[in-house]
């Protein structure tokens, strides 16, 4: 939930509070009112405003607990904005198949579950629109991917982000998937979206995909 959101039902939780007092001043001033006035040969059913005390008690409760809600929801807001905020000068890792081309370099890194029959990379721009192919180890565990920035026709690519994606094949055929991750400097913190971002060579990234965080070397 977004600071945004966060705001709304806090209002809202003010809102049902108060419409819940003056609904139960009102009540009380009714009851009172049937008290004084009641027949004494046919007295009020007790068990009715008995009942109506108890939804009264619920309400409140329920409103209680949204409203505590809300103030663990904001202490977590709080908390995250303080988690982003110092990765910042930090290199991070994120668990995303984007990163930046930067300088003519762009680097990922991926992980294979096992040993695989053949493997290669394939590179796209933020349209989708393939850029290139690039040999990679096949073997299993982690390993490193560098682009030098250079189209399958040789031409040059304009910074910018690009997609990395594994095509990793057993000797059935099979593919084996790929967990892709990348890493750089976080030299920012957005707040945009409501929720703190990281920024990493102007990309975002959200804080849960983040999985590792180092000093700078």
């Amino acid at each position: 939930m977004d600071i945004a959101s966060i705001s709304g039902a806090q209002a809202a939780s003010t809102q049902a509070t108060s419409q819940l007092t003056a609904n139960f001043d009102t009540f009380l001033t009714l009851l009172t009112t049937q008290l004084r006035n009641q027949d004494p040969l046919a007295p009020l059913d007790t068990e009715k405003f008995t009942e109506q005390l108890v939804q009264f008690a619920g309400v409140e409760q329920s409103i209680q607990t949204n409203q505590h809600l809300e103030a663990l929801l904001a202490l977590q807001s709080s908390s995250n904005n303080e988690t982003a905020l110092a990765m910042v000068g930090r290199i991070a890792t994120v668990e995303s198949d984007v990163a930046a081309l930067g300088d003519g370099e762009a680097q990922w890194t991926y992980s294979l579950p096992r040993e695989a029959e053949s493997a290669e990379a394939h590179v796209f721009d933020a349209n989708g629109t393939h850029i290139a192919t690039l040999p990679v180890a096949a073997g299993a565990g982690s390993h490193d991917v560098t682009w030098d920035g250079k189209r399958a026709n040789g031409a040059n690519a304009d910074d910018g982000a690009y997609r990395l994606a594994i095509v990793a094949t057993d000797a059935d055929e099979q593919l084996i998937p790929a967990n892709v991750s990348t890493q750089g400097l976080v030299n920012a913190v957005s707040f945009a979206s409501g929720a703190p971002e990281i920024e990493i060579a102007g990309l975002r990234f959200a804080l849960d995909l983040v999985s590792r965080v180092d000093a700078q070397s």
